[in-house]
């Protein structure tokens, strides 16, 4: 028993000093990815022919549109609520690396109550890549009737 004791002692003052040190958990400076992190700004307009419902939400989508025989990827999507009058002004952040080789990107947004679509756009929205505009956009839905 007296064998261990020093052997204890000593690695409770070791795990001691151990927590002295500055470590990044929860810490104030951001993780490395977040500081790299990328956006895009724009307005959202739309008319509908009726007032906008109460529970009321736009859904902004950045996604990957390169390829024709596959369905697009996802790289952002950002949900903006409760939403007013148009237009709306919004912000979509994504990772540069989650852009990989894709060469054409597009901005989808819908106007939905719950499950249902009340407006969308209805023209291709270019961001990014070799075709589109890097920001500010601007983005008018249609009303789905």
């Amino acid at each position: 028993m007296q064998f261990r004791l020093p052997w204890l002692v000593a690695g409770t003052l070791a795990l001691a000093a151990c927590s002295m040190f500055p470590h990044h958990a929860g810490g104030d400076a951001p993780p490395a990815h977040q500081s790299l992190m990328k956006s895009i700004t724009g307005d959202i307009r739309y008319d509908l022919p009726q007032p906008l419902p109460a529970g009321a939400y736009l859904k902004v989508t950045l996604a990957d549109v390169s390829r024709q025989d596959v369905a697009a990827r996802t790289i952002s999507e950002e949900t903006i609520q409760p939403v007013g009058a148009s237009p709306v002004d919004f912000l979509i952040s994504y990772d540069p690396a989650d852009l990989r080789d894709g060469v054409d990107f597009a901005l989808s947004v819908r106007l939905q109550q719950g499950d249902k679509l009340l407006a969308i756009n209805d023209t291709r929205v270019s961001v990014l890549g070799r075709s589109g505009e890097k920001g500010p956009v601007s983005v008018l839905l249609k009303a789905v009737p």
